[in-house]
Parts: C-alpha cells; sequence; structure tokens
C-alpha cells in the first residue's frame, strides 16, 4: 500500500481494525461484529469466558495515536450498558517501513507498517 493510500483515513482505520481483530482473536475471543466504520462509537464486539466486549478501534498516522472523544466515549458506555458488556478502547499508530533488500544493499521501494499498540484499556 502506498503511503498517500495509507494515509487516508479509512486505511488507516482497517489496518488498525485488522490488527485489533487478530489480536483478539489470538486470546481467544469470538468475533460477534466488525463495523468498518471509522466513526461509529465500537467496532468489534466479542466474547470470551463470559466477558462480553465492546471495542472502539481509532488508528492515526505516527507519530500520532488513535484517540477517542468524549462524545463517542458516551455513546460507547451507553451502548456497553444496554447490552451488559464491557466498553473498551484501542488506539494505535501506523508508521511506514521502507523494505530493504540486502542483496542489492537498497531499498525496494515497497513499504511495510509497524503497528504501536499499547493495549486495550476498559472505558
Amino acid at each position: 500500500m502506498a503511503n498517500e493510500e495509507l494515509e487516508s483515513n479509512p486505511n488507516i482505520h482497517a489496518l488498525g481494525l485488522n490488527y485489533i481483530y487478530r489480536y483478539l482473536s489470538r486470546a481467544g475471543y469470538t468475533i460477534y461484529e466488525v463495523n468498518t466504520d471509522p466513526n461509529h462509537h465500537f467496532q468489534i464486539s466479542a466474547k470470551a469466558d463470559d466477558k462480553f466486549i465492546l471495542v472502539a478501534v481509532r488508528t492515526a498516522y505516527h507519530p500520532d495515536t488513535g484517540t477517542i472523544d468524549n462524545a463517542t466515549q458516551r455513546q460507547l458506555i451507553k451502548e456497553s450498558n444496554q447490552l451488559n458488556a464491557i466498553p473498551h478502547f484501542a488506539g494505535l499508530a501506523v508508521t511506514p517501513v521502507k523494505a530493504h533488500n540486502p542483496d542489492t544493499d537498497r531499498f525496494t521501494g515497497d513499504e511495510d507498517y509497524v503497528v504501536t499498540f499499547n493495549g486495550i484499556t476498559v472505558v
């Protein structure tokens, strides 16, 4: 993915959302719903060991980290209470890293991405 493509909000959001989806799956959660709308108050609903959670995922381009505003946070808490779920937030940062070909000692022009993630917090 080109850097210009990544910088568009939906692509940054998709990268962070996929990261959290895989993170929760590896942690043993069953994913019930994924909402790809970056403006919705939560993106993932999941359950593990009788613990139902709603997770708001926000991703930003480095050096920023995704944040959640107060109005969205209130909506997340309200819906979590209605569904007997625990509201969570995951803020991520995405950094492009140029791929390096060690045989030619040159950069290839392709980029991989490093995701910085400090965990999911209860809201």
